[in-house]
């Protein structure tokens, strides 16, 4: 509704309570809104929602349950209560903001981080989108997928521990470069876990190149040792890796990757977490197209 539009919207615009004793003859009232909900509206008590004088919202009430008017009474007791529900909404916004501001810091962070690898410009935001992708086909509950992003932003962090030499190599690394790349798993989790709001995000940082079969790095965890997010990251990682050119490799198609993707299902990869991303990545390739 629009400022100054319906009874919501005067009180909006003007700051002031409004009591309506007959809704029907209330030039501020449409029947309109009766017509579309099937109900009768009688009486209508709106109130605005004020933080330092300013509206940041309207509390509205229809039809007061005894069936008569609402009072002066009546607007006393709701003013009281909307004084902590205005403070709710306002710190509610404010929280939201910070926590945009966080998450965009972070991806700052992360885009910082990638310039110093020139073959991996937009691997972090890649990443971070399958494995939302992922976290939208498992039904992951929207708080857990707000740490599974940060995650998925962080979780190359670590590199910022590894030398140019080895990070920007223009061929495989050899067995002493490849055991130095593998520390920025540690890194990454040294860095992030010093900041004790972000404890969720450790484990897909430190975990993401753990592989079911016990074989990954740097624990050697199996199966469901390895966090959720880190068997998220796992794939849409790899994936990312495969179909990303490199100087001494073409990348893979999507049709070639997931086929990988599906070899690896139960050795490498969670089999749950593969089949959640072949399920979204046909859909999401034929939008691209």
């Amino acid at each position: 509704m629009k400022i100054g539009e319906g009874v919501a919207g005067h009180t909006a615009m003007t700051s002031a309570p409004v009591i309506i004793e007959d809704a029907e003859n209330s030039r501020l009232w449409s029947v309109k809104v009766d017509e579309r909900t099937h109900f009768q509206t009688k009486s209508i008590l709106s109130v605005p929602l004020l933080f330092r004088e300013k509206v940041v919202g309207v509390v509205q009430l229809i039809n007061k349950k005894n069936g008569g008017v609402f009072t002066g009474r009546d607007l006393r007791s709701v003013e009281m209560m909307c004084i902590p529900i205005a403070t709710a909404l306002v710190n509610a916004k404010l929280f939201k903001e910070l926590e945009q501001t966080f998450m965009e810091t972070a991806l700052a962070l992360a885009d910082a981080i990638e310039k110093r690898d020139r073959y991996t410009a937009g691997h972090t935001r890649r990443v971070t989108r399958y494995a939302m992708w992922i976290a939208e086909e498992i039904n992951l509950p929207a708080a857990e997928k707000k740490w599974l992003a940060l995650s998925g932003i962080l979780h190359d962090i670590g590199k910022i521990g590894i030398r140019d030499n080895i990070l920007n190599k223009d061929g495989p690394l050899g067995s002493g470069e490849f055991e130095t790349m593998k520390q920025h798993t540690v890194f990454g989790a040294e860095i992030v876990e010093k900041i004790h709001s972000l404890g969720k995000v450790v484990g897909g940082i430190l975990y993401h190149h753990e592989k079911m079969d016990g074989s990954g790095y740097p624990k050697g965890l199996k199966g469901e040792e390895i966090p959720l997010f880190a068997r998220i990251i796992s794939v849409a990682d790899t994936y990312d890796a495969m179909t990303t050119d490199r100087p001494y490799r073409k990348g893979l198609s999507s049709e070639e990757a997931t086929k990988e993707l599906e070899k690896m299902s139960g050795s490498q990869f969670d089999p749950d977490m593969v089949a959640a991303f072949l399920r979204r990545i046909p859909r999401e390739v034929r939008d691209e197209n």
